[in-house]
C-alpha cells in the first residue's frame, strides 16, 4: 500500500519545483486509493506555502494519513473481517492479473518475430518486454489491492459469518478512465466506456481489447 502511494507521489514530484507540480491531479489519484482526510490547501498550510512542500513532506503526510485510515477501516469492520477481506482481495486480484499477464505474454510472443525486421534480437526484445510487462503487473496488483481494501463494500452473512465482497467481480481498478468508485451497495463498479478497438487508456499503445480490455 505504501509502495503505491509513494510511487504516485514520486511520479508527481520528480521534475521541477513544488510550484510546477500538478498536485491537484496527484490528490485526485490518491483519493482513488484511499479516503485521504486532508485537502491540498490544508497540506500547503502545514508547510507554510506550496513552495514549502517537498516530496518527503508530502509522502510522510500521506503515509501517516493512510495508516490512520487503515486503522479506522479495520476498527469499523473488525480484525477478523479485515483479514478475510484482505485474503479475498489478494487471491482475486492475483488470479485476474496473472491471467491477464499470460495473455499479454502470448500476444507479445506472437509479434516478437517482427523485431528481427528492425535488426533487433527477438530473444533479447522478448526478455526485455516480458520483464516490463511483469513489473507493470506487480505495480498494478499492489495498486488494485490497496484500492479494493479501502473502497469495496463488505457484508458478513449472519448465518455462517461468511465475508461477502461482491465488488471483487469488477474488472479493473486503474488510475485511468476505467476508475472505480464505492458508491452503492453493489460494491465497486467500473466507470467509463472504452471502445475495444480504441487505444488503451493506460498509454501502452495497444488496442484496449489487447491490453486492459482482456478481461472485459
Amino acid at each position: 500500500m505504501s509502495d503505491t502511494l509513494t510511487a504516485y507521489i514520486t511520479a508527481a514530484t520528480a521534475d521541477g519545483y513544488a510550484e510546477d507540480w500538478d498536485l491537484e491531479t496527484l490528490f485526485t489519484a490518491l483519493k482513488t486509493i484511499y479516503p485521504i482526510s486532508f485537502t491540498l490547501e490544508e497540506l500547503e498550510a502545514r508547510a507554510g506555502s506550496r513552495e514549502g512542500l517537498d516530496a518527503d513532506f508530502i509522502n510522510a503526510a500521506v503515509l501517516e494519513d493512510c495508516q490512520a485510515a487503515y486503522a479506522k477501516r479495520e476498527e469499523a469492520l473488525g480484525t477478523d473481517v479485515m483479514r478475510e477481506l484482505e485474503r479475498k482481495v489478494l487471491l482475486s486480484v492475483l488470479d485476474r492479473k496473472w491471467r491477464e499477464h499470460l495473455y499479454e505474454m502470448d500476444y507479445l510472443q506472437e509479434g516478437i518475430g517482427l523485431r528481427a525486421m528492425a535488426q533487433r534480437d527477438p530473444l533479447v526484445e522478448y526478455q526485455k518486454e516480458g520483464f516490463d510487462l511483469f513489473s507493470a503487473m506487480m505495480d498494478a496488483i499492489k495498486e488494485e489491492i490497496a484500492g479494493f481494501v479501502f473502497n469495496i463494500e463488505v457484508t458478513v452473512e449472519s448465518s455462517n459469518n461468511q465475508v461477502v465482497a461482491p465488488g471483487l467481480e469488477a474488472k479493473q481498478l486503474p488510475q485511468t478512465g476505467l476508475q472505480y468508485t464505492a458508491a452503492d451497495e453493489s460494491g465497486v463498479r467500473t466507470t467509463g466506456e472504452v471502445s475495444r478497438n480504441a487505444p488503451c487508456p493506460c498509454g501502452s499503445g495497444k488496442k484496449f481489447k489487447r491490453c486492459h480490455g482482456v478481461s472485459a
